[in-house]
């Protein structure tokens, strides 16, 4: 079954059941059983939480690749960047910048390093303890 398009030419997915988008998933990354084309290697047990852990400790995982954003640091009341009111960008003005992003430019760096260490001092390391997904990421190493 496939999504159908709106009038905004967007795809409408909210029709797709978990598992048609599961199938569709396992069968566009290759993995888990492909019964209509053997050509595919079959490469997890089962497409759950549980086949992935079973995979990496099998030792089958040669390389694994965390795509993360800034929610599993926010948890931890790490700022993110750019929420208005609240991001480490719009809470920069005591560092006197010309503009929020220079405090992470090198060629600003190389002009005054003292906003860097500043910030870095007021973020690190006490303040912060590491979440979930956090040590979830350290033991992947």
């Amino acid at each position: 079954k496939h999504s159908s398009d709106n009038e905004d030419g967007e795809d409408d997915i909210d029709d797709l059941s978990l598992e048609e988008i599961r199938r569709a998933l396992a069968s566009r990354l290759t993995i888990g059983k492909i019964i209509d084309d053997q050509r595919h290697p079959h490469v997890l047990n089962e497409f759950t939480l549980d086949g992935i852990v079973e995979y990496i400790k099998e030792g089958r995982a040669k390389n694994i690749i965390v795509m993360a954003g800034a929610g599993i640091s926010t948890s931890a009341g790490i700022p993110d960047f750019r929420t208005a009111g609240t991001g480490l960008y719009d809470n920069l003005e005591k560092y006197q910048l010309p503009y929020p992003q220079a405090v992470f430019d090198i060629r600003y760096f190389v002009e005054n390093p003292k906003p860097f260490f500043l910030l870095a001092k007021e973020l690190y390391p006490s303040k912060f303890k590491p979440t979930p997904s956090h040590y979830f990421v350290k033991l992947l190493e």
